[in-house]
């Protein structure tokens, strides 16, 4: 079972805010420096988190400021959001980039001070760079995109290792670990060739799983419940790949959330980002959505990015229930009642 992450944050958020620093940081190589304050203003309550990850989480905190601002961010009076990304990253991987301080990652900075805007990219960052960057609350992990079926990976002390370096370098003492599920690439062929090298390692991986989408799936949450729900260092869950799973029990078919081999597309990345916006605001049960479109510069597969990609009102209802299901069954897919295309 895991804790609850709000009474721990609840210290923690009394020290309250950390100035930003996003001065020179769009897309230029930042030289690793000591924040200039190392605790944060006491009149702003503000909730900082910090995603080492990939680009599964970059699909979703590419818009999760958005749609923070949109529903609301209750208590706080602002959410800033990191997310360091280095491509496919294996647990593995970031445990060999932190021994040797290695540059290697992009770190994402966004915040719902400046909501209409995409992530800001800051380049040649290392893992230390980003732990001083602000005075993060919650550090969020996931595995990388193969292992992440693997339990060998979640067993061999990667991951203790991980947050041995997080807890020696972080800022805030009282930061918590959440874990981030993410989804199932696509069993579809078409769309695993789109992997742009060979060996496939997706095509690889499916075959050890019988080609099965649910085997790939039920994988993951053995994991997930076998090793990251019974330690106690992760205070809770993201399960955005259970919310696709249930959106995908629907009429949609998977082309219409993966863009390519493995990424979400843009109605996917609404889904997971709601999932990771109800987790971090302690949200059980969202009873409507006020996101009505998808504005351009957020686009990624629609293909027509010169107006906003607006939600139906089915593709509403859709999100809310595979969400929901989800939070209230991280790591079960409940049968969507949505089955039926709605009529054009």
């Amino acid at each position: 079972m895991l804790k609850s992450w709000k009474r721990i944050l609840t210290l923690s958020l009394a020290l309250a805010l950390m100035p930003c620093i996003f001065a020179g940081c769009g897309g230029k190589s930042a030289e690793p420096t000591e924040p200039a304050v190392t605790e944060p203003e006491e009149e702003k309550k503000v909730l900082r988190i910090l995603t080492l990850g990939h680009s599964l989480a970059v699909d979703c905190g590419h818009m999760l400021n958005l749609i923070c601002d949109t529903e609301g961010i209750g208590e706080y009076d602002e959410i800033y959001i990191g997310t360091l990304y280095y491509s496919g990253c294996p647990l593995g991987k970031h445990v060999d980039f932190l021994r040797e301080n290695s540059r290697e990652y992009v770190l994402y900075i966004s915040s719902t001070k400046t909501p209409g805007n995409i992530p800001e990219p800051m380049t040649a960052i290392s893992m230390y760079d980003a732990l001083k960057f602000n005075y993060w609350d919650i550090i969020v992990m996931q595995g990388g995109v193969f292992e992440i079926t693997e339990s060998d990976a979640y067993t061999n002390g990667n991951i203790q290792t991980i947050q041995n370096y997080v807890n020696e370098h972080k800022l805030n003492p009282l930061a918590t670990f959440a874990w981030h599920m993410p989804w199932v690439p696509p069993v579809n062929e078409e769309l695993r060739n789109q992997y742009p090298y060979t060996p496939n390692p997706y095509t690889n991986h499916y075959e050890t799983l019988g080609y099965s989408r649910s085997n790939y799936y039920n994988g993951i949450t053995k994991c997930v419940e076998d090793h990251i729900l019974t330690d106690e260092t992760f205070q809770f869950l993201i399960p955005s790949g259970t919310a696709i799973e249930n959106a995908l029990s629907s009429y949609l078919e998977e082309t219409d959330l993966h863009r390519d081999f493995v990424h979400g597309t843009d109605l996917a990345r609404v889904i997971a980002s709601y999932t990771w916006y109800c987790r971090i605001m302690g949200i059980d049960k969202l009873e409507q959505m006020k996101l009505d479109a998808v504005p351009v510069k957020f686009l990624l597969s629609t293909e027509d990015k010169t107006k906003d990609r607006v939600l139906t009102e089915a593709e509403k209802c859709l999100i809310l229930e595979s969400v929901n299901n989800a939070l209230a069954n991280p790591l079960q897919m409940i049968q969507s009642q949505y089955t039926q295309a709605p009529a054009q």
